[in-house]
């Protein structure tokens, strides 16, 4: 016959307990990506497309939850392409910041709200669209 001690039961059951309430938050750690690509315009100064394509070297930024700042970033490759990868499950903003005459501080964001629902997932963002 196994004893135990009201010391030993109280110690499995934190035990289990904390192990089924662990939730992993957003951020790095786990195995979902999140990847697209830039598209940029080049416009004359009046505001005239003078050539287009996807764009190496942009920055794009990513928060995780309901960060208000930057939590990582990473550059585009030279077919514009992008990823963030090792993300746990939740929710994302992933966006570019872009040249603008008319806009405040001469700058557009171009922002995508993103939900990773399931552990593998791998999700595509449409274009984002780079001015310069």
């Amino acid at each position: 016959m196994i004893k135990f001690s009201l010391t030993g039961i109280f110690l499995l059951l934190s035990i289990s307990l904390l192990f089924t309430t662990c939730k992993k938050e957003e951020g790095k750690g786990g195995l979902s990506t999140i990847k697209g690509k830039v598209y940029a315009y080049d416009l004359d100064r009046l505001g005239t497309k003078v050539d287009s394509g996807y764009m190496a070297d942009v920055k794009v930024y990513i928060s995780y939850g309901n960060h208000t700042w930057v939590d990582d970033d990473t550059r585009t490759g030279i077919d514009g392409s992008f990823a963030f990868e090792w993300l746990n499950k939740g929710n994302y903003k992933v966006w570019i910041i872009s040249e603008c005459d008319t806009c405040h501080l001469n700058q557009r964001a171009d922002i995508r709200n993103v939900s990773i629902k399931d552990k593998k997932e791998t999700i595509t963002v449409t274009d984002f669209t780079y001015y310069y």
